[in-house]
């Protein structure tokens, strides 16, 4: 028999570790189902990561002229553009103007809302389209007729108000008839934070309003067109630089569809980043599963490795036959991960549809599937060798003798090397290709940390057993006797278990802290109210009418500048807060 294993050793070469283990799975996967289900797992997350991260770019470069309005944006605040401004622009392509403000909207029967005014001219939109219900051409819904200007107003204007379509509103000295119901705004994403519901005007109606004076908080948006031939990066660095160089005093803010909305990319950079670190810890949780999943079939499988070795078979044959098996099954196991990453996109977009506040592209990428294959297969090749190492040169007696006085030992170097070359592969692979790589690299360490310090809980855990004085109870006393034998599962559980729980804990912790943030939470010291937009020629006025009302409270005015540094302006206490 050992003249016959030699003999198809020689004649089946590399191929005789792939013949033995494909005899191995002949009886079924009983004792891998563990193991497959991690590897799937760990692949579906790394696979669905790098899917929705893909989608989430292409969507965002593929809209980002919709979003931001035009190829490019020229922002002024305060102040139109003079004729030379607008003379540069028309130049470079087709201009359209979007002048966004806050006013108060009032029904006629005296009730007033707070809404974000959007005039527009007849340009508007050069990318994308306005979708109205009833459906009808932009440009006859903001049309004056009847001694009115229409409009277009989102739904929550009509409920707060208590309209209908076709009811009249007043903004300013003009008169307003809705017209239509605004549900969908190509530029709204690049809008940043609306204070109040959305009131479509033409250009035309804001000017009759009269609430364009000096001083009034209107910011006025220039979209530019380029030409087809022109509309390259390239071309687009151009127009900037020639902005800066021929019209330095402008003030103007400049930005291209490449970055047409600075909120919605970084909200979208951390989105990512919480998925990159559920991938890594899919994978890191997929990892401890396939090492219980490996040491326990090895160790069921303690006769059949010591017949190999009765038979002539060397510690390399029989790690190169389960090393070849732990990687088939891998492979096996990545395919269902690999399917339902990669649909991920697809079926987010399909359920979502339009109301999903990110542009997601869908697409197959076959370098995520590759990506998460190799991460994968490195895995359980990284988890999978300290245990296939304990079988290398263990001797025949030795392995039956396992199984009533197993022997605490350490792998051969070469397998405890390879382990933690791997080891080290995986990790700088999961740094280099993250999203964001600190945060891949604090993950890495955290988690080599982890395991350090619960392998030295279970070493704590196991001296405490032993040490403790011997139960009356035979139950209790096989029990604690089972915590510090050798063999012990002691490791494996409080591995498994504390890890568990500690990537529990954070998951959770990142997931509120960025439902914390996307939902701009205000902390307890925010205002009882607020009033913005105040002139600041009436600001001496305003401070006197509210300390004429509240006395006691605390007031704070924000300018304009300081607003823009801080976004959200906060007060102490049950503070009053004004912005002029």
């Amino acid at each position: 028999m050992n003249a016959g294993l030699s003999l198809s050793h020689r004649r089946g070469g590399a191929l005789l570790p792939l013949r033995f283990a494909a005899r191995e799975l002949r009886g079924g996967l009983r004792g891998f189902y563990v193991f497959i289900a991690c590897i799937a797992l760990g692949v579906m997350a790394i696979a669905a990561v790098s899917s929705l991260a893909s989608g989430l770019a292409e969507g965002l470069a593929r809209e980002g002229r919709v979003i931001l309005g035009g190829d490019l944006a020229f922002t002024l605040s305060l102040r139109e553009a003079n004729a030379d401004e607008r003379a540069f622009l028309e130049r470079r392509g087709i201009a359209s103007l979007a002048a966004t403000m806050r006013a108060m909207a009032r029904a006629q029967d005296g009730r007033a809302a707070l809404v974000e005014v959007k005039a527009v001219d007849p340009a508007y939109p050069l990318y994308g389209t306005v979708a109205l219900d009833p459906q009808q051409p932009l440009a006859q819904a903001l049309a004056y007729r009847d001694g009115a200007f229409g409009a277009a107003v989102d739904r929550t204007l009509l409920v707060r108000l208590d309209l209908k379509p076709g009811a009249r509103i007043t903004l300013g000295a003009a008169t307003i008839d809705i017209r239509a119901i605004l549900t969908s705004e190509p530029d709204r994403i690049a809008s940043g934070l609306g204070f109040g519901p959305r009131l479509l005007v033409s250009e035309d109606a804001l000017r009759a309003s009269g609430l364009v004076q000096p001083g009034t908080i209107v910011r006025w948006h220039y979209r530019l067109r380029l030409p087809e031939q022109d509309s390259t990066d390239t071309a687009m660095r151009a127009v900037m630089a020639a902005a800066r160089a021929q019209l330095p005093e402008a003030g103007w803010e400049l930005r291209s569809r490449a970055n047409a909305s600075p909120a919605l990319e970084q909200n979208v950079e951390r989105f990512t980043q919480y998925l990159t670190l559920v991938g890594l810890t899919a994978l890191l949780v997929g990892g401890v599963g396939v090492a219980n999943a490996v040491k326990g079939h090895l160790d069921g499988r303690r006769e059949v490795i010591a017949t190999f070795k009765a038979l002539g078979a060397s510690g390399r044959r029989v790690f190169a036959i389960y090393f070849t098996q732990v990687l088939v099954l891998a492979g096996l196991g990545a395919i269902p991960g690999l399917l339902v990453g990669a649909a991920l996109p697809f079926v987010v977009a399909w359920s979502l549809g339009p109301g999903l506040p990110l542009p997601l592209v869908p697409a197959l990428h076959p370098g995520d599937p590759a990506l998460a294959f190799i991460f994968g297969l490195l895995t359980a090749a990284t988890f999978a060798l300290w245990p296939l190492g304990h079988a290398h040169d263990v001797p025949v007696s030795a392995l039956f003798r396992d199984e009533v006085a197993s022997e605490r030992r350490w792998p051969p170097p070469p397998y405890v090397a390879a382990t933690i070359l791997l080891g080290c592969t995986l990790a700088v692979l999961a740094v280099e290709l993250a999203y964001d790589r600190r945060i891949a690299a604090i993950f890495v360490a955290a988690a080599v940390a982890v395991f350090v310090l619960l392998r030295l809980v279970a070493g704590l855990i196991m001296a405490a057993a032993r040490r403790l004085p011997r139960p009356r109870s035979p139950l209790v006393r096989l029990a604690l006797a089972n915590i510090h034998r050798p063999g012990a599962l002691t490791p494996s559980v409080v591995l498994s278990v504390g890890l568990g729980l500690a990537v529990m804990v954070a998951v959770i912790s990142i997931e509120g802290n960025l439902r914390r943030h996307f939902l701009a939470a205000l902390p307890d010291s925010a205002p009882s109210f607020y009033f913005v937009d105040i002139p600041a020629a009436d600001a001496q006025a305003f401070d006197a009418f509210i300390r004429a009302r509240a006395s006691r409270a605390a007031l704070e005015r924000v300018s304009r500048e300081r607003r823009a540094r801080r976004k959200f302006e906060t007060v102490s206490g049950s503070a009053l807060g004004a912005a002029r």
